[in-house]
């Protein structure tokens, strides 16, 4: 064995005997110098995060989901002017129009002779035709279906919901649909029926949603809808401890020290609780609880 291989084995067996890694690499203390605990009140989370909340007055509410298949806002039956044989079809199915646009022309029945001019029929609307139902040559009476054409201006949406939420849904407000491959779609919430199915009992909610998104027509949307609005002072449920049959919220007062406040709670939105005693707007609370807090222990880091 050579000199230099006799120092390596020596310097490996002080390493060894020390405890000290033989690699660099994260403290016991999961990065922090010196590791051990954390302070009362010290962020559990995002590093520089702060231990301390401001109560802070918001609204709240939950949501029920409706759906529904998006139709065109308009869809127009143009109807034969006159009786006699169709002449000439000018559109085809698929095809965008404005309104005024001749769609096809119809030779008078009783026009042996020619006579008279064929008589046009023109859109009313901009849009995009749908379905043609007539035939070129085709005889056809006065009234009768020959085009459809669906409008381009936006969709339409009607869904359905039970007389227990019908009336807690605020009609006009702006809503987001959510599409099968996971788009958005924004719109607002046009009407609700002034009379439920009473086969039913359903009331039906019709959407609006402009037509300058990606959506198409016969699109399945899903749309969450906010009920049970709420206003007041919220914080986490995690941060309220129960104790002996009640509730209480460790306050940071004045001198950034901890108190026990006995609370009183309302109802439960998601991950928040409403509270409806114990806390007033402005009064800071600790945000995450450790388990180790202790009365007028003090807190460490920054107020959020």
């Amino acid at each position: 064995m050579n000199r230099t291989a006799i120092i390596a084995m020596v310097v490996l067996g002080v390493l060894a005997a020390s405890g000290a890694p033989a690699q660099q690499g994260g403290s016991p203390g999961g990065g922090r110098p010196g590791g051990g605990q954390r302070p009362a009140g010290a962020s559990g989370g995002v590093p520089g995060e702060s231990p301390i909340a401001e109560a802070r007055i918001s609204e709240q509410s939950h949501s029920i989901t409706v759906g529904g298949r998006l139709e065109p806002q308009s869809r127009i039956e143009h109807k034969i002017p006159s009786a006699g044989y169709v002449q000439i079809i000018s559109v085809r199915e698929g095809q965008s129009v404005v309104a005024g646009a001749e769609l096809l022309t119809v030779k008078r029945k009783d026009d042996v002779l020619e006579l008279y001019k064929p008589v046009p029929l023109n859109a009313r609307i901009d849009g995009r035709v749908s379905e043609i139902l007539v035939q070129p040559e085709a005889e056809v009476a006065a009234g009768e279906a020959a085009v459809v054409i669906i409008g381009t201006s936006g969709y339409r949406l009607k869904a359905n919901v039970s007389d227990k939420d019908a009336f807690r849904i605020d009609v006009g407000q702006r809503i987001n649909g959510r599409t099968t491959d996971g788009g958005v779609i924004r719109g607002f919430l046009l009407s609700r029926s002034q009379e439920p199915d009473y086969s039913t009992g359903l009331f039906e909610l019709t959407f609006e949603f402009p037509n300058n998104q990606a959506a198409s027509i016969g699109e399945f949307v899903l749309i969450d809808l906010p009920i049970d609005r709420t206003r007041g002072l919220f914080v986490p449920r995690e941060v309220v401890v129960r104790r002996y049959g009640k509730y209480f919220l460790w306050i940071v007062n004045d001198s950034r020290a901890l108190e026990a406040r006995e609370v009183v709670l309302g109802p439960v939105f998601g991950d928040l609780v409403l509270l409806r005693e114990g806390l007033a707007a402005g009064e800071r609370y600790l945000n995450r609880l450790t388990g180790r807090e202790r009365e007028g222990e003090p807190v460490d880091g920054p107020q959020s």
